[in-house]
């Protein structure tokens, strides 16, 4: 009787560890990065969209799309990034022309759950805007 009793406290703490696992690495931090440019486009709300054309994230690949609209006050823009299976809108809030954080927190699809906080800066021409910071899936709880 004692070997049954060992098995099934050894099936309990497996079933434990199966089931906390996933929670933990949920909620645990990436690196995130990604460069994009930006091109004129007048029929977009704010008369422009930006590109990924590097990103160290899989599912927000180069070729990605980001489209702004204006956000809850001056200083701020909606992003909003829409990939094969998915989406998340995100707000952007500048600290001057060329500096801003990022935070997304929800989206749809493959992005069920993302979070994202970047920063954004760009080279000395305003080519390049990069976006770096850290991303984590979950609700928050």
């Amino acid at each position: 009787m004692r070997s049954i009793g060992r098995v099934l406290v050894v099936v309990a703490a497996i079933l434990a560890v199966s089931v906390l696992a996933p929670a933990v690495s949920a909620d645990s931090q990436k690196s995130f990065h990604l460069d994009k440019t930006c091109s004129e486009d007048l029929s977009e709300p704010l008369g422009f969209f930006c590109t990924v054309e590097h990103s160290d994230f899989k599912w927000i690949p180069a070729g990605t799309e980001i489209h702004y609209t204006a956000g809850p006050t001056d200083n701020a823009q909606i992003a909003t990034i829409t990939i094969r299976n998915g989406s998340t809108t995100g707000v952007c809030v500048w600290s001057s022309d060329v500096d801003a954080i990022c935070t997304f927190d929800s989206g749809t699809g493959r992005l069920t759950q993302f979070n994202l906080e970047a920063v954004v800066t760009t080279n000395d021409d305003q080519s390049v805007w990069y976006w770096d910071g850290s991303y984590w899936f979950g609700n928050g709880d």
